[in-house]
């Protein structure tokens, strides 16, 4: 009896971190769509207003960003401390092109700050549909794989 409440133990803790692995990846893309909503933002305000960063990053509103504490760095600290919090929740490879945009913001003409903002969006666009597409096979992977290590720990033990 006391066997099978630890295999019932063992199943429920690997079915739990199979969900919280899933949960984190679709949060990783909800912050990487909602990071490129930011960038579509920054880049139209620029283009059409010439509006100043403090100034654009103040009306910016996105939930998923609000949630993150993301908005709250980027309004009080800035660009690169915001996105310098936010290294655990991204793509490496986004992570190093956001470092490079947020270095580069901001200290250029708006042709140049627009021309930024569209290549960065492109990147952010391209991981993002990469990641959309792989999304259900990982969901899949991250539901199955850890029952299937319990399972078989569970038979070298029982």
């Amino acid at each position: 009896m006391l066997k099978l409440a630890g295999a019932a133990l063992v199943f429920i803790a690997a079915s739990l971190y199979g969900r919280g692995m899933c949960e984190k990846m679709k949060r990783r893309l909800a912050i990487v769509t909602a990071l490129d909503d930011l960038i579509c933002y920054i880049g139209g305000s620029i283009e059409n207003f010439r509006m100043p960063l403090g100034r654009i990053f103040d009306d910016y509103h996105n939930t998923v960003l609000e949630e993150t504490g993301f908005l709250n760095t980027l309004r009080r600290d800035g660009l690169a401390p915001a996105i310098s919090n936010m290294e655990k929740e991204l793509p490496p490879e986004i992570y190093d092109q956001l470092c490079s945009f947020a270095g580069t913001i901001g200290g250029g003409s708006a042709t140049e700050e627009t021309k930024l903002c569209d290549f960065t969006k492109e990147r952010l666009r391209k991981v993002g549909e990469d990641m959309r597409t792989q999304l259900p096979q990982r969901l899949k992977m991250y539901r199955l794989l850890p029952l299937l290590a319990a399972a078989s720990i569970l038979l070298l033990i029982l």
